[in-house]
């Protein structure tokens, strides 16, 4: 994807790469309040790209000035994490770093302790994901994909937060098995995934979650009651501390039921082989009858018929 930017023909890498910079500088001149941030040049350079290699020509031609509008629209509404200022507001990087630890807290409490003890603080690997948008975690196509559901959401912010947790809860087991240098190097060098399997965990996940609150609030019991009666999705990787999402008093049902199941099963077999031999005995028993019946007229018969001749 980098040779998109490094093309020889006609120096057309040189002219990108120049777009670029002059859609970043003019925006910082016109945002003073914000100016430049290193990780906006992901965010416009993934934008450029998908502009520029549109099949309309006459529109890839202005991709420039559109890749400029859209930056400028995005940044409406995450301009905050790049403001000092704003750090420790819920929509500053900080706010916004917490509110994802929290999430994590929620669904999978002994990666985050892990996390702690190992000394890695959220920080190191969460401010790039924040504010490049995932763009150097996954290869641009990947980043495309994920992108098209993400502005697509009509809660950006929020949609990003659920990815985030569950890329980390997709990669549990290897976190579990490190310290302080694995774990941190897989944590700013991700592994490669399945996007759309991702999308789908992190989808599952927001949905599950949702069904919990809504039964805790609405239907008036309690977490573990909810866990216990609600089916997860199968997609889900953790949710409030259990594999799958799955309560440990859920799986007991699901194996009572299964036993259930089984032995209904073998009392149903059992009831057929007695039916089939008791017809069978009482098939075998008029016969028996019959011909004891049949039997004893022959006998009368001849009988009769030796008293005749004498």
């Amino acid at each position: 994807d980098l040779q998109f930017f490094l093309e020889p023909d006609k120096q057309l890498g040189q002219r990108r790469y120049a777009a670029i910079e002059r859609i970043l500088f003019v925006w910082a001149k016109l945002n003073k309040g914000v100016r430049y941030v290193q990780g906006m040049n992901e965010i416009v350079g993934t934008i450029y790209f998908v502009l520029s290699n549109d099949s309309n020509e006459e529109w890839a031609c202005e991709a420039e000035a559109d890749t400029y509008f859209l930056f400028n629209t995005l940044m409406v509404e995450m301009r905050d994490v790049f403001v000092p200022d704003l750090d420790d507001a819920d929509t500053g990087i900080q706010g916004r770093i917490a509110n994802m630890i929290a999430l994590l807290s929620l669904h999978d409490p002994e990666v985050r302790c892990h996390l702690d003890d190992s000394g890695i603080d959220p920080s190191f690997y969460s401010i790039r994901w924040l504010t490049t948008l995932l763009s150097r975690e996954f290869c641009l196509p990947d980043t495309i994909r994920l992108w098209d559901s993400m502005f697509a959401s009509t809660h950006k912010d929020n949609f990003l937060r659920y990815v985030c947790v569950t890329m980390v809860m997709i990669i549990r087991e290897t976190l579990l098995k490190g310290d302080f240098g694995s774990c941190l190097k897989l944590l700013q060098s991700y592994p490669p995934t399945d996007v759309d399997q991702l999308l789908e965990s992190s989808r599952s996940l927001w949905i599950y979650e949702s069904q919990i609150t809504l039964a805790c609030h609405k239907g008036g019991i309690s977490l573990a009651q909810a866990l216990a009666t609600i089916v997860p999705p199968a997609t889900v990787v953790m949710a409030y501390g259990l594999p799958g999402g799955v309560a440990i008093d859920q799986i007991e049902r699901m194996r009572q039921a299964k036993e259930r199941g089984l032995a209904t099963a073998r009392g149903a077999a059992r009831d057929a082989s007695v039916t089939v031999a008791t017809a069978g005995r009482g098939f075998f028993s008029k016969s028996a009858s019959f011909f004891h019946i049949f039997g004893g007229d022959r006998s009368q018969k001849n009988v009769n018929r030796n008293l005749d001749s004498s």
